[in-house]
């Protein structure tokens, strides 16, 4: 009995460590694969984006800037499109993918784009108060008075209404004397430069209320800081946002067709001194503007020079060059003491030859070179 328990008890054993491999096998479940999921076509969606904005919200998803704005806009889709359809709130419909707008006048605009695909399916988005532009403040580019905050007025706003000054339109407002009633962070400048030859007076020609500034980069380009005459009862001049033109005392005042233009020059003379001119102005009282020092001229004639420092070389007329004080029938001497070794005046000369070939010598070997008459 106890022969056949232990064979009984060996052959369970056996039969647990040599199981047969495929007995092991048909115990495992089986996994089912499910067929593959019909294709599914994408759902259209739309949304878009801007390029360009001066200052963009991304949390109220807003675009601020001063007009003009040019912004460009960019669609965000999750499948092929057949059409685009743009509103700016301000305008006809573009039918472009990535259209560029601009806007030129302030106000908020709401924008709209609708999308067609392939198939035909449409899809839209919008975002109200998408845009704002809000209106230039004094010293701003404008091409419109309707650019211009409250009781400012665009100067110079196309191409054309101006044949000198600033390089393109600028929000500005009259003034009268002194401050002249400007605002914060401005100057009154009295632009009222002499009349030119025609006749003809530019529509900056007055006092104005500019942008106050201490260098280029408190203005906007292409304008500069300039040193100004200061408006009717002011005795300082101010610093303020302006074109090229009118120009500096000691530079050039002759205009396309050779006439020497006072208008041209923010002092109102244009000397006839060089062949180019000089602009520059009478100082009788001893009185120049910054930047410039009072001296008689050997034919009588006191005017401001320019001093040559600071990198003002004097180049722009082949009869003037910085020269030191002298005497001659243009020679000059400083009414107060000098504060450079060399100012801008006419040059000397012992010849014709050292003035040729756009000038003369105006006398002997204590003379200086003039414009030639004949």
């Amino acid at each position: 009995m106890k022969r056949v328990l232990v064979l009984a008890l060996a052959g369970l054993a056996c039969g647990k460590t040599q199981a047969p491999v495929g007995d092991a096998a048909a115990e495992r479940p089986v996994q089912e694969v499910a067929p593959p999921a019909p294709d599914i076509p994408p759902t259209l969606a739309v949304d878009f984006s801007v390029e360009g904005c001066p200052a963009f919200d991304a949390d109220n998803l807003s675009c601020t800037g001063t007009a003009p704005l040019m912004l460009r806009f960019v669609p965000l889709v999750t499948t092929a499109v057949s059409q685009y359809i743009w509103d700016f709130g301000d305008s006809v419909p573009v039918y472009e993918s990535s259209p560029s707008h601009l806007y030129q006048l302030p106000g908020q605009y709401t924008v709209r784009l609708v999308v067609s695909s392939f198939d035909g399916v449409a899809a839209s988005k919008y975002h109200e108060a998408f845009v704002t532009v809000t209106a230039n403040d004094v010293g701003d580019p404008c091409g419109a008075d309707s650019q211009c905050s409250s009781k400012l007025t665009c100067f110079c706003p196309s191409p054309g209404t101006c044949t000198y000054g600033p390089g393109h339109g600028i929000c500005a407002a009259p003034c009268q004397s002194g401050s002249g009633g400007c605002g914060d962070g401005q100057v009154c400048a009295a632009l009222m430069t002499q009349t030119s030859p025609t006749n003809l007076r530019e529509p900056w020609q007055t006092s104005l209320c500019l942008r106050g500034c201490s260098d280029d980069s408190d203005c906007s380009d292409p304008l500069h800081c300039r040193l100004l005459p200061p408006a009717s009862g002011g005795n300082v001049w101010v610093r303020g946002c302006f074109g090229d033109w009118p120009v500096d005392i000691g530079q050039s005042c002759m205009d396309a067709s050779g006439s020497l233009r006072d208008d041209l020059c923010t002092s109102g003379i244009c000397a006839n001194l060089g062949i180019k001119g000089l602009c520059t102005m009478a100082c009788s009282s001893g009185a120049c503007s910054p930047g410039s020092e009072c001296a008689e001229l050997g034919d009588g004639r006191r005017l401001c020079l320019r001093p040559c420092s600071g990198g003002f070389t004097c180049s722009e007329d082949p009869l003037l060059r910085c020269v030191s004080p002298g005497s001659g029938d243009l020679g000059y001497r400083l009414i107060a003491p000098a504060t450079s070794p060399t100012y801008c005046a006419p040059s000397p000369c012992t010849s014709d030859d050292e003035c040729l070939p756009s000038g003369k010598c105006d006398s002997g070997s204590n003379g200086h070179c003039v414009a030639r008459t004949d």
